[in-house]
């Protein structure tokens, strides 16, 4: 399907608008340590047990962060990755965003309406 890249608003206690990956074929969404340092992310106790793509085993950390694309906006719970990888927004963060990426245009669709807002990020420092 190739790469399909995004701009979203990614918050913790901060907020910034970053280029993120698109990647359907992960789970949870993956930040760099570095970001989620600059979002303040605020992190699980616990690592979480994860496989990776190539079938190795790994525990991470984990954090909570708050995502807005295309006028829509969801908690989504990120893995904290080595700094300066790209960032990527897995499947449940496309799910709770009522988003999907159609393969034939490589653009995001909706998958549904998105009436309910739970949470919302205006509150979080520039």
């Amino acid at each position: 399907m190739g790469h399909v890249v995004v701009d979203a608003e990614l918050a913790g206690a901060r907020r910034e608008r970053v280029r993120v990956l698109l990647d359907t074929g992960a789970t949870y969404s993956v930040l760099p340590a570095d970001l989620a340092k600059r979002l303040r992310i605020t992190e699980a106790p616990r690592r979480l047990k994860v496989r990776l793509a190539d079938g190795r085993r790994k525990s991470m950390r984990v954090g909570t962060v708050f995502v807005r694309l295309l006028g829509r906006e969801a908690v989504d719970t990120a893995l904290i990755g080595p700094p300066g990888i790209d960032p990527l927004l897995g499947v449940e963060a496309l799910e709770a965003l009522g988003l999907a990426v159609d393969p034939r245009s490589r653009k995001l669709k909706p998958t549904r309406g998105h009436a309910v807002l739970l949470v919302s990020i205006q509150g979080a420092d520039a």
